[in-house]
């Protein structure tokens, strides 16, 4: 069963062979990708569709939903498999799109699964992904670590962030303030 997302701005959705044009400019944005650990850069089109095809119907621990914005399209993604991850194109950042996208992911998420901690993380320097998983709750470990990032074809220090139910809660309830909660 597909499962949909809906936010006051946001469709959160599987991705379709409709929406490979977005993803592949999407990935062709090095200022995106540099912070992505699994995506290659140059990405074609035919990279996109082998992904495509291994996208099966989201479920609670291994969920990958593309952003649609209505009216401008598909603007990024947003999954949880081991990590929760995400990445939106340019022209939208900061607008509180990811933290709303995210919102969304881990209600559902939590909803399914109330004890569970989910992991993430972010490259040394993306302090975008990290204000986004600070105001969700995350808490970072101390220390980095070093993950092969595929659009640098070397390590790079990651930082990992780690989520409870709890600290998710408290969080959010700090963003009720918000016009999209």
């Amino acid at each position: 069963m597909d499962v949909r997302l809906s936010t006051k701005r946001l469709i959160l959705r599987r991705p379709t062979e409709a929406d490979i044009p977005a993803v592949v400019a999407g990935f062709n944005d090095f200022e995106v990708v540099r912070y992505l650990t699994r995506v290659q850069y140059p990405y074609t089109e035919a990279d996109a569709r082998a992904w495509l095809a291994t996208r099966q119907p989201p479920r609670p621990t291994n969920a990958h939903f593309g952003i649609e914005l209505p009216g401008e399209g598909m603007i990024g993604f947003v999954s949880l498999q081991s990590e929760l991850g995400f990445w939106l194109a340019r022209h939208c950042h900061g607008r509180g799109l990811m933290t709303e996208a995210c919102t969304a992911l881990l209600d559902w998420h939590f909803d399914a699964l109330p004890d569970d901690i989910v992991q993430s993380g972010a490259h040394v320097g993306n302090t975008a992904s990290l204000k986004v998983q600070q105001k969700l709750g995350f808490v970072e470990w101390p220390g980095t670590e070093l993950r092969f990032a595929l659009s640098h074809g070397r390590d790079v220090p990651h930082i990992r962030t780690t989520l409870s139910r709890v600290d998710y809660e408290a969080a959010k309830s700090g963003l009720k303030s918000r016009s999209w909660m």
